[in-house]
């Protein structure tokens, strides 16, 4: 029989600034493709109306 055990590692106290520059950066980089991919699809939307 084998027995797994699973640790809680929990939230850490405090995050580095390097995680954390990483993570704003990933999200204004996403935020920006998404943007991007939105502004296409309303320039392809008023393209067909003409």
């Amino acid at each position: 029989m084998i027995n797994n055990t699973v640790i809680d590692l929990g939230t850490p106290e405090g995050i580095d600034p390097l995680t954390e520059l990483l993570r704003s950066s990933a999200k204004q980089l996403i935020a920006e493709a998404v943007q991007a991919e939105m502004d296409e699809g309303d320039y392809r939307l008023a393209s067909l109306a003409w």
